[in-house]
């Protein structure tokens, strides 16, 4: 009979019905934690090989013509690299013909999800 039930009967009743609920919260709120900590690892792995890139690219045309390339556009344009500027800014500067130009690629602070922009 429910009547006569005692309270730690009720409380274990209503427990065993709650811990799934909390099980389920637990698993969802590990598994969105693994996702945004790999989207956050994708993004800055594909800032290092942007560039990665664009560093080889320079130093493929010094090797072919004897001088860096003057502008960004000139290594994008030469070896087909494409990148999506609505994450990423590139800044390219011409130290010179024989000298390596300074390239940093920096990530925009809207796509990094919370707020921090990486610089090289």
């Amino acid at each position: 009979m429910e009547l006569f039930d005692s309270h730690r009967k009720k409380f274990l009743r209503r427990f065993s019905l709650l811990l799934p609920l909390c099980f389920l919260i637990l698993i969802s709120s590990v598994f969105f934690i693994s996702v945004s900590f790999a989207s956050d690892e994708t993004l800055h792995k594909e800032q290092q090989a942007l560039e990665q890139a664009l560093e080889n690219g320079a130093i493929r045309s010094y090797a072919m013509n004897g001088q860096y390339p003057e502008s960004l556009d000139q290594i994008l344009n030469d070896y087909h690299i494409t990148y999506d500027r609505s994450r990423f800014v590139v800044e390219y500067t011409p130290n010179g013909s024989n000298l390596l130009p300074y390239i940093s690629v920096i990530l925009l602070s809207d796509t990094a999800g919370h707020g921090k922009g990486a610089a090289k």
